[in-house]
């Protein structure tokens, strides 16, 4: 089985280590990231191969990190799931402008839900 690398950029460290565990499950090395500069450190370190992000987050943004991604040839092809709070119509249009694959709200998605989702962009 082939390894993917998945970070997740999320606030809450209970929350990011609930997914964690469930990623390593399906056999992913799995990051965690609190802020956005410290997601964007481990973007450049370890290239992963998806991304789940929180659009609120200390220091930079979730809108910062996905302009950051798309700003470079060699991280605007990582898949972002992004698993938010927010959901108004302008946040989810405003994430899909600037490139996320897949917008979900926090409260409606599971760990399990997230892998599988993640699987579409993982190639399996």
């Amino acid at each position: 089985m082939s390894q993917f690398k998945i970070l997740v950029i999320d606030r809450d460290p209970f929350f990011t280590q609930i997914f964690q565990k469930q990623f390593e499950k399906e056999g992913w090395e799995t990051f965690r990231a609190l802020t956005g500069e410290e997601g964007l450190e481990i973007v450049r370190k370890e290239e992963p191969d998806a991304i789940v992000l929180d659009m609120v987050l200390p220091k930079k943004s979730g809108f910062d990190i996905l302009e950051a991604l798309q700003a470079k040839e060699e991280t605007k092809k990582i898949p972002v799931i992004v698993l938010t709070q927010l959901s108004t119509k302008e946040d989810i249009e405003r994430c899909l402008e600037l490139g996320a694959a897949e917008y979900l709200i926090k409260t409606h998605h599971t760990p399990e839900d997230v892998a599988e989702h993640l699987k579409k962009y993982l190639g399996r």
